[in-house]
């Protein structure tokens, strides 16, 4: 791993970046932007996961019944079907493999978005669930790279059903186009992916034996052109991290 190499990727560039790279719960690299607060995009669903596995985790056998202001568009597949009955722990699911917003507003309904919140707030720095997903509000979900990365590790390092439930389906998340797209594959991956119109953000763990590498990379674009470069600029810093 050449860290100089993953410094190279991310100078110079007309977008904005933070990147926080921890080893085996370490931090062995993180730029100025780190503490930097960006809008959370999926992100935040770390956060709503990792509440529901540290406070809640006897209730994902629960059975929840969707109401029609629950119901949103946007990423996921509840809101092209006719299902309105599910287990917490198919919504849980959901809403960290393809990113589904209406588990996601379900989810913040059922254990209440200002608690879920109260909990974020009083255990990390820089990060803030305000508004439900895909609905209209002048509030907005926040974080920073530093402060995702220490939701991602607590959730990842969490031993009980939900966690369970959790690394299946990060394991499965369907967005690997970013850091996970070329990485080694004696590694075995898990990410969460975020993204809104000027943002595009990656969060992921690669594993292999005791070898484990975290790396959040959080981006605000303006361009087309630098979307595209930020693809590839996340996708070299996971190739870069595991060869």
């Amino acid at each position: 791993m050449q860290l100089t190499q993953i410094q190279e990727q991310i100078e110079n560039n007309p977008w904005k970046t933070a990147i926080t790279i921890r080893k085996n719960n370490h931090t062995i690299f993180e730029n100025s932007n780190a503490n930097v607060i960006f809008k959370s995009a999926s992100l935040i669903k770390l956060g709503i996961a990792l509440y529901i596995q540290e406070k809640k985790p006897g209730t994902i056998t629960n059975t929840l019944t969707l109401s029609s202001n629950d119901i949103v568009e946007g990423a996921g597949i509840i809101n092209r079907l006719s299902i309105k009955s599910w287990k917490i722990s198919d919504l849980l699911d959901l809403m960290l493999s393809v990113s589904d917003n209406t588990a996601t507003n379900a989810l913040l309904n059922y254990y209440n978005i200002n608690t879920i919140n109260d909990y974020l707030q009083q255990n990390f720095q820089n990060i803030s669930l305000s508004r439900f997903l895909m609905k209209k509000s002048d509030k907005e979900n926040t974080c920073t790279s530093n402060s995702m990365m220490d939701v991602f590790e607590k959730l990842l390092a969490g031993n009980n059903e939900v966690n369970h439930v959790v690394l299946d389906a990060l394991k499965h998340q369907e967005v690997r186009n970013k850091l996970v797209a070329y990485s080694n594959p004696k590694y075995e991956v898990f990410n969460k992916t975020g993204e809104l119109l000027h943002e595009q953000h990656d969060i992921a763990r690669f594993r292999a034996n005791t070898d484990v590498i975290d790396c959040c990379v959080l981006t605000n674009y303006q361009s087309q052109k630098d979307y595209e470069n930020i693809l590839s600029m996340m996708q070299k810093i996971g190739k870069i991290l595991t060869h």
